[in-house]
Protein backbone atom coordinates (compact mmCIF):
# COMPACT_ATOMS: atom_id res chain seq x y z
CA UNK A 1 0.00 0.00 0.00
CA UNK A 2 1.30 3.53 -1.03
CA UNK A 3 0.34 6.07 1.74
CA UNK A 4 0.05 10.03 1.61
CA UNK A 5 1.22 11.36 4.92
CA UNK A 6 -1.37 14.34 6.23
CA UNK A 7 -2.30 15.79 9.66
CA UNK A 8 -5.99 16.67 10.00
CA UNK A 9 -7.26 19.95 11.60
CA UNK A 10 -10.55 18.17 12.77
CA UNK A 11 -11.44 21.01 15.31
CA UNK A 12 -14.90 20.87 15.81
CA UNK A 13 -15.45 18.00 13.39
CA UNK A 14 -17.76 15.04 13.63
CA UNK A 15 -15.58 12.05 13.89
CA UNK A 16 -17.56 8.96 14.73
CA UNK A 17 -16.16 5.65 16.60
CA UNK A 18 -18.21 2.56 16.73
CA UNK A 19 -17.74 0.34 19.59
CA UNK A 20 -16.60 1.56 23.32
CA UNK A 21 -13.78 -0.82 24.38
CA UNK A 22 -10.66 -0.21 25.36
CA UNK A 23 -9.53 0.03 21.46
CA UNK A 24 -12.85 1.98 20.91
CA UNK A 25 -12.10 4.50 23.74
CA UNK A 26 -8.45 4.72 22.88
CA UNK A 27 -9.31 6.11 19.67
CA UNK A 28 -12.02 8.34 21.26
CA UNK A 29 -9.55 10.43 23.79
CA UNK A 30 -7.47 11.07 20.61
CA UNK A 31 -9.78 12.40 18.66
CA UNK A 32 -11.24 14.93 21.73
CA UNK A 33 -7.38 15.59 21.97
CA UNK A 34 -7.62 16.56 18.65
CA UNK A 35 -10.39 18.71 18.65
CA UNK A 36 -12.89 16.87 17.37
CA UNK A 37 -16.98 16.37 18.14
CA UNK A 38 -17.50 12.26 18.75
CA UNK A 39 -20.58 10.28 18.16
CA UNK A 40 -20.02 7.18 19.80
CA UNK A 41 -22.17 4.39 19.05
CA UNK A 42 -22.26 1.14 20.76
CA UNK A 43 -23.98 -1.70 22.30
CA UNK A 44 -22.66 -0.88 25.78
CA UNK A 45 -21.20 2.25 27.79
CA UNK A 46 -18.20 2.81 27.31
CA UNK A 47 -15.40 1.24 29.50
CA UNK A 48 -13.85 4.61 30.43
CA UNK A 49 -16.47 6.25 31.96
CA UNK A 50 -15.08 9.55 32.07
CA UNK A 51 -15.72 9.74 28.26
CA UNK A 52 -19.63 9.52 28.48
CA UNK A 53 -20.26 13.62 29.00
CA UNK A 54 -17.54 14.23 26.27
CA UNK A 55 -19.22 12.61 23.56
CA UNK A 56 -22.81 12.08 21.69
CA UNK A 57 -23.02 8.82 22.93
CA UNK A 58 -25.45 6.15 21.14
CA UNK A 59 -26.28 3.02 22.95
CA UNK A 60 -27.59 0.94 20.13
CA UNK A 61 -26.80 -1.36 17.63
CA UNK A 62 -25.21 0.73 14.41
CA UNK A 63 -26.89 1.92 11.41
CA UNK A 64 -25.75 3.52 8.51
CA UNK A 65 -27.23 6.67 9.50
CA UNK A 66 -25.02 7.05 12.37
CA UNK A 67 -22.32 8.21 9.92
CA UNK A 68 -24.10 11.30 8.75
CA UNK A 69 -22.05 14.30 8.63
CA UNK A 70 -19.46 12.60 9.57
CA UNK A 71 -15.86 13.05 8.37
CA UNK A 72 -14.08 9.92 10.00
CA UNK A 73 -15.24 6.78 11.25
CA UNK A 74 -13.32 4.48 13.63
CA UNK A 75 -14.82 0.56 13.36
CA UNK A 76 -13.98 -0.83 16.59
CA UNK A 77 -16.21 -3.91 18.08
CA UNK A 78 -14.21 -5.96 17.21
CA UNK A 79 -17.01 -8.31 15.25
CA UNK A 80 -15.46 -8.46 11.93
CA UNK A 81 -19.20 -8.33 10.14
CA UNK A 82 -19.84 -5.23 11.93
CA UNK A 83 -16.27 -3.26 10.89
CA UNK A 84 -17.24 -4.87 7.45
CA UNK A 85 -20.54 -3.14 7.63
CA UNK A 86 -19.14 0.22 8.82
CA UNK A 87 -16.30 0.80 6.08
CA UNK A 88 -18.65 -0.17 3.56
CA UNK A 89 -21.35 2.30 4.91
CA UNK A 90 -18.32 5.13 5.07
CA UNK A 91 -17.43 4.23 1.64
CA UNK A 92 -20.64 4.90 0.14
CA UNK A 93 -20.92 8.42 1.82
CA UNK A 94 -17.13 9.53 0.75
CA UNK A 95 -16.16 9.11 4.56
CA UNK A 96 -12.54 8.01 5.48
CA UNK A 97 -12.94 5.29 7.63
CA UNK A 98 -10.50 2.76 9.88
CA UNK A 99 -11.28 -0.22 10.93
CA UNK A 100 -9.20 -1.96 14.05
CA UNK A 101 -10.15 -5.25 13.20
CA UNK A 102 -10.11 -5.17 9.33
CA UNK A 103 -7.74 -2.73 8.66
CA UNK A 104 -7.91 -3.57 4.38
CA UNK A 105 -11.64 -2.88 4.75
CA UNK A 106 -10.65 1.13 5.86
CA UNK A 107 -8.69 3.27 3.92
CA UNK A 108 -6.72 4.89 5.90
CA UNK A 109 -3.96 3.40 8.54
CA UNK A 110 -3.39 5.21 12.19
CA UNK A 111 0.61 5.45 12.40
CA UNK A 112 2.35 5.20 16.25
CA UNK A 113 2.42 8.40 17.93
CA UNK A 114 5.02 10.66 20.17
CA UNK A 115 3.87 14.02 20.88
CA UNK A 116 5.81 16.44 22.54
CA UNK A 117 3.86 19.44 22.69
CA UNK A 118 3.42 20.72 19.13
CA UNK A 119 5.84 18.04 18.22
CA UNK A 120 4.62 15.13 16.76
CA UNK A 121 6.41 12.24 15.57
CA UNK A 122 4.58 9.43 13.56
CA UNK A 123 6.12 6.35 12.10
CA UNK A 124 3.71 3.82 9.84
CA UNK A 125 4.14 0.68 8.20
CA UNK A 126 1.32 1.64 5.81
CA UNK A 127 -0.34 -1.46 8.19
CA UNK A 128 1.68 -3.93 7.30
CA UNK A 129 3.63 -4.23 11.08
CA UNK A 130 2.04 -1.74 13.65
CA UNK A 131 4.08 -3.44 16.33
CA UNK A 132 7.57 -2.48 14.34
CA UNK A 133 5.79 0.90 14.18
CA UNK A 134 5.06 0.80 17.91
CA UNK A 135 8.37 -0.44 18.65
CA UNK A 136 9.85 2.40 16.45
CA UNK A 137 8.26 5.09 18.09
CA UNK A 138 9.23 3.99 21.59
CA UNK A 139 13.05 4.36 20.63
CA UNK A 140 12.22 8.00 18.99
CA UNK A 141 10.65 8.64 22.51
CA UNK A 142 13.95 7.69 24.21
CA UNK A 143 15.88 10.21 22.05
CA UNK A 144 13.37 13.26 22.21
CA UNK A 145 12.06 13.71 25.86
CA UNK A 146 9.70 16.29 27.56
CA UNK A 147 11.91 19.02 26.88
CA UNK A 148 11.47 18.78 23.08
CA UNK A 149 8.17 20.44 23.55
CA UNK A 150 9.36 23.69 25.09
CA UNK A 151 12.27 23.42 22.48
CA UNK A 152 9.26 23.66 19.62
CA UNK A 153 7.92 26.56 21.43
CA UNK A 154 11.20 28.59 21.66
CA UNK A 155 11.81 28.28 18.06
CA UNK A 156 7.45 29.10 17.14
CA UNK A 157 8.01 32.03 18.99
CA UNK A 158 11.44 33.50 17.53
CA UNK A 159 10.04 32.01 14.28
CA UNK A 160 7.30 34.63 14.85
CA UNK A 161 9.10 37.68 16.65
CA UNK A 162 12.26 36.96 14.14
CA UNK A 163 11.15 35.98 10.33
CA UNK A 164 10.86 38.00 7.39
CA UNK A 165 9.86 36.31 3.84
CA UNK A 166 13.17 37.64 2.58
CA UNK A 167 15.45 36.10 5.14
CA UNK A 168 12.74 33.10 6.12
CA UNK A 169 15.14 30.58 4.62
CA UNK A 170 18.73 31.30 5.66
CA UNK A 171 17.22 32.59 9.47
CA UNK A 172 15.28 29.22 9.91
CA UNK A 173 18.36 26.91 8.86
CA UNK A 174 21.14 28.66 9.55
CA UNK A 175 20.00 29.66 13.24
CA UNK A 176 17.85 26.25 13.93
CA UNK A 177 21.04 24.47 13.17
CA UNK A 178 23.49 26.59 15.13
CA UNK A 179 21.23 26.67 18.24
CA UNK A 180 20.74 22.49 18.09
CA UNK A 181 24.95 21.73 17.43
CA UNK A 182 25.93 24.42 20.29
CA UNK A 183 23.50 22.83 23.25
CA UNK A 184 20.23 24.05 23.23
CA UNK A 185 17.78 20.88 23.58
CA UNK A 186 21.02 19.63 26.05
CA UNK A 187 20.18 23.18 28.45
CA UNK A 188 16.21 22.98 27.97
CA UNK A 189 16.29 19.42 29.42
CA UNK A 190 18.50 21.03 32.11
CA UNK A 191 16.42 23.76 33.08
CA UNK A 192 19.41 25.38 32.65
CA UNK A 193 17.51 29.18 31.46
CA UNK A 194 20.88 31.34 31.99
CA UNK A 195 22.25 29.08 29.59
CA UNK A 196 19.48 28.88 26.89
CA UNK A 197 19.36 32.90 27.21
CA UNK A 198 23.02 33.39 27.32
CA UNK A 199 22.80 31.01 24.10
CA UNK A 200 20.32 32.89 22.45
CA UNK A 201 22.05 36.08 22.65
CA UNK A 202 25.34 35.03 21.05
CA UNK A 203 23.60 33.37 17.96
CA UNK A 204 21.06 35.69 17.33
CA UNK A 205 23.52 38.94 17.64
CA UNK A 206 20.93 40.20 19.84
CA UNK A 207 20.13 40.16 23.55
CA UNK A 208 17.15 37.82 23.80
CA UNK A 209 15.95 36.23 26.72
CA UNK A 210 13.15 33.31 27.23
CA UNK A 211 10.86 36.17 29.42
CA UNK A 212 10.95 38.02 26.00
CA UNK A 213 9.17 35.43 24.35
CA UNK A 214 7.03 34.90 27.25
CA UNK A 215 8.48 31.26 28.18
CA UNK A 216 9.35 29.57 31.25
CA UNK A 217 10.73 26.59 30.82
CA UNK A 218 9.21 23.31 32.90
CA UNK A 219 10.03 21.35 35.64
CA UNK A 220 10.90 18.23 33.68
CA UNK A 221 12.84 16.56 36.44
CA UNK A 222 9.97 13.87 37.67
Amino acid sequence: MNGYPVILDLADRLCVVIGAGKVGCRKVRGLLAAGARVRLVSTIAPSDISLQSQVDLLIKAFEPADLDDAVLAFAATGADHVDKEVCLAAKERGILSNSASRPDDGNFHLPATLRRGDLLVMVATCGRSPALARALRDRLAEEFGPEWADIVEILGRMRTRKLTDKYEKTYSHQVLNKLLKEGLAEHVAAGHTTEVNTLLTRILGETISLEDLGLVLRDISS
